[in-house]
């Protein structure tokens, strides 16, 4: 290779280099914002790996959040049903202690459990 070529050569992939790394809008150092993710399920997991929070549907195809406390068990359910939505409350064992929600007559109602699963207390 002759003088020429080498620097005619260098010349090329400077002039490469250059555009990939500082003019190209695809360079990785930039931010891509996605309008949109698909999935069915999505899972945070804490330093350990276990499962904190999961955006997921359920069975029937509605939309829902659950949320764990540190041994993954159940703390709160968000949940899309049927009738409207519902929120449940659980204890750090994972028993249900409370529920909002929706009723059969679309009317809001609260219950509430003590610890052996028996309502103490309701509105309306």
């Amino acid at each position: 290779m002759n003088k020429f070529e080498r620097i005619f050569l260098y010349t090329v992939l400077a002039i490469l280099v250059f555009y990939v790394f500082l003019v190209d809008n695809n360079a990785e150092s930039q931010v891509a914002i996605q309008e949109e993710i698909r999935t069915r399920s999505i899972l945070i997991v804490n330093d350990e790996g276990r499962e904190v929070v999961m955006l997921c549907s359920n069975e029937a195809g509605h939309g829902g959040i659950v949320i764990f406390n540190k041994e993954s068990t159940v703390a709160t359910n968000m949940m899309a049903t049927e009738d409207g939505g519902m929120v449940s409350i659980a204890n750090k064992a994972g028993k249900l202690v409370a529920i909002m929600g929706v009723d059969e007559n679309d009317n809001g109602e609260i219950r509430v459990y003590n610890k052996n699963r028996k309502v103490i207390g309701s509105l309306p």
